[in-house]
């Protein structure tokens, strides 16, 4: 099929735009009349596919260069979806365009493929509705974008990261935790698919570069009041974030809890210390920061003994009986926890007893660790549907994780299955694993 032009002019970015603009608050049946269009279970992409054929006239196909190319703009939608908190969120990354391992090892990121491809993006977002055909989806915004100039400092870094990694020959090693932006996606038919790469004999899967979800849901979001960005000085703009981030912890390393909290006038409360990491980002107390959501960052603080074991195991939110006993793992709550980054705010005890101020590491659990952590969940899971959710998984069972109490007191409790309700439980990580993994990041 050739290429046929709709109600605007192709080589006129502001042309585009307006009929574009068309399309917000419209579904694609609406605005095109058509009444069939694949199965999205079947072929991946079928609202995007439909956009750039039946409403702009363009022939779908993997373009090198710019789908409006002059107009210089590229061509994106991006669905949303409604979490369980009502909020809308992006319902998966963003990609960019397919990663060349033979080539990309002689780009610089200011010049490189990924930077021509994103330069000038049309943004169509539409919230997706499972039950919903693709033609009904109903188009939230369509927006020339690109990345932000703030960015750009953490995407290189990210950029970087991966480049050296197929620079070194170790393509096969690339994972999407390497990243906190910008990452290396696996873009292939399936998982067995291999592809060449230019300094090893071992072939790597095949990845395309794509923005993280949560950088999206952030994108989304920017003009919402709720996020607040952490300002940057003149000299800081080429830093990226955990730099940006030590350079704003270090005038306070060696402080402790209290004395804290009486600079930056602090109130003692259950959250102190999380009041006190946002008053040093200079962040208000009821906003959340931009970079963190951007990231998908959790921060968290954690008091070590002088030992350098943790004070306490860390907690994630109590879990759903029912919901355990219906989920695997690989859709749990529990694995998209671990697969989070998370920031660690140490605090290490003194001599005298007291906790200072004393690093801040970036963690995300390595993906070697998960199936550990899977196994605890299953015993969980198991215990569940035995009707003996009451029995918990012991930290001496599993190197990783365990099970425990999380309610107020043992009258918090919760229905399951195939039992009496039992107190609320949650997934903890182990005192020892979190020290072995704290000394291993400090270690790089």
């Amino acid at each position: 099929m050739d290429e046929i032009w709709h109600d605007y002019d192709p080589s006129d970015a502001d042309s585009i735009l307006e009929y574009a603009g068309r399309l917000t608050g419209k579904t694609l049946r609406e605005v095109t009349g058509l009444e069939v269009i694949d199965d999205p279970h079947k072929r991946r992409g079928a609202f995007g596919n439909a956009l750039e054929e039946y409403y702009f006239g363009l022939t779908p196909n993997s373009r090198s260069t710019a789908d409006f190319d002059g107009a210089g703009l590229e061509l994106k939608s991006t669905p949303l979806k409604v979490n369980k908190s009502g909020e809308l969120s992006a319902k998966e990354r963003l990609v960019i365009t397919q990663i060349n391992y033979m080539t990309v090892v002689d780009e610089d990121f200011e010049h490189s493929h990924l930077m021509e491809k994103a330069k000038s993006i049309l943004l169509v977002t539409y919230l997706y509705e499972p039950d919903k055909s693709p033609l009904d989806y109903v188009i939230k915004s369509a927006v020339r974008w690109g990345f932000p100039e703030k960015d750009l400092p953490q995407i290189k870094q990210d950029w970087e990261t991966v480049v050296n990694k197929v620079r070194s020959g170790h393509a096969e090693e690339i994972s999407g935790g390497d990243t906190l932006y910008l990452e290396a996606c696996t873009k292939a038919k399936d998982s067995s698919v291999r592809t060449p790469q230019p300094y090893s004999e071992v072939q790597a899967k095949p990845r395309a570069w794509a923005l993280k979800a949560s950088y999206m849901t952030a994108v989304q979001r920017r003009i919402i009041d709720d996020l607040q960005s952490i300002s940057r000085d003149a000299d800081e703009k080429s830093l990226g974030l955990l730099e940006l981030l030590r350079k704003r912890f270090a005038p306070f390393f060696g402080m402790t809890e209290g004395e804290l909290a009486a600079h930056f006038d602090v109130s003692r409360s259950k959250n102190r210390c999380a009041r006190i990491t946002k008053r040093i980002l200079g962040i208000a107390e009821d906003s959340e920061v931009e970079e963190f959501a951007k990231a998908g960052i959790t921060p968290k603080t954690l008091r070590l003994k002088r030992s350098g074991r943790p004070k306490e195991a860390l907690s994630f939110p109590a879990f759903n009986y029912y919901d355990l006993a219906a989920r695997g793992f690989e859709e749990s709550d529990f694995r998209n926890y671990l697969t989070q980054k998370y920031l660690f705010v140490l605090y290490r005890e003194d001599e005298a007893g007291e906790y200072r101020l004393r690093d801040i590491v970036f963690w995300q659990m390595p993906e070697e660790d998960l199936a550990e952590a899977g196994r605890c969940y299953d015993q969980m899971r198991d215990n569940v549907r035995k009707g003996r959710a009451d029995i918990s998984v012991r930290s001496s069972e599993n190197r990783c994780c365990h099970v425990r109490p999380h309610g107020r007191d043992s009258r918090d409790t919760a229905p399951q299955p195939y039992g009496i309700p039992v107190v609320k439980k949650c997934f903890w990580l182990n005192q020892a694993y979190l020290q072995e993994e704290i000394d291993r990041v400090l270690r790089n």
